[in-house]
């Protein structure tokens, strides 16, 4: 029977839970704008069109968010062991690394996207393109915070 010290894991998902208030915050800051923004120029329903593509995307993509995330928890509780030998803790640190990289992949996509996306004066439709990039993100990134606190948590009980 292994032995596990779950601090560091417990703090994770606690920083998750704040990222999820934050993300949640500008979720409904950025709403609050674009809808603002889609009324100034005379197209309402753009909003909503935005908002459901911005679902529609994140529906999409939950599947790969939840095997990222389960990757992640199962790193992470693995990395709870004590005693781990050297080389263990070498693995652990590089699917650590991997998992990190698909993260900063997707987020530097949105990134750049969002960047070399078209302002309203040149396009109007860009604007509904736009906003819905920006609420499949944050969105999407909510999706994974959720599943790796959940499947963490679930892990962590599995553990015991």
């Amino acid at each position: 029977m292994a032995l596990y010290d779950f601090t560091r894991l417990k703090r994770l998902m606690l920083i998750y839970r704040v990222v999820q208030i934050v993300l949640l915050g500008l979720l409904l800051f950025m709403a609050f704008n674009f809808q603002k923004l889609f009324v100034l120029m005379g197209m309402p329903g753009l909003f909503v069109r935005s908002l459901i593509a911005g679902i529609a995307f994140q529906l999409v993509m939950l599947y790969p968010a939840w095997l990222l995330a389960q990757r992640d928890a199962a790193v992470e509780v693995e990395s709870s062991q004590t005693g781990l030998s050297g080389e263990q803790l070498l693995v652990l640190r590089r699917r650590r690394l991997v998992g990190d990289l698909w993260k900063l992949c997707v987020m530097g996509f949105f990134i750049v996207f969002i960047i070399m996306a078209p302002n309203a004066g040149k396009a109007r439709g860009a604007s509904m393109v736009l906003a819905a990039t920006y609420f499949g993100f944050l969105l999407l990134s909510l999706a994974y915070f959720q599943c790796f606190n959940f499947l963490a948590r679930r892990k962590q009980g599995e553990a015991r």
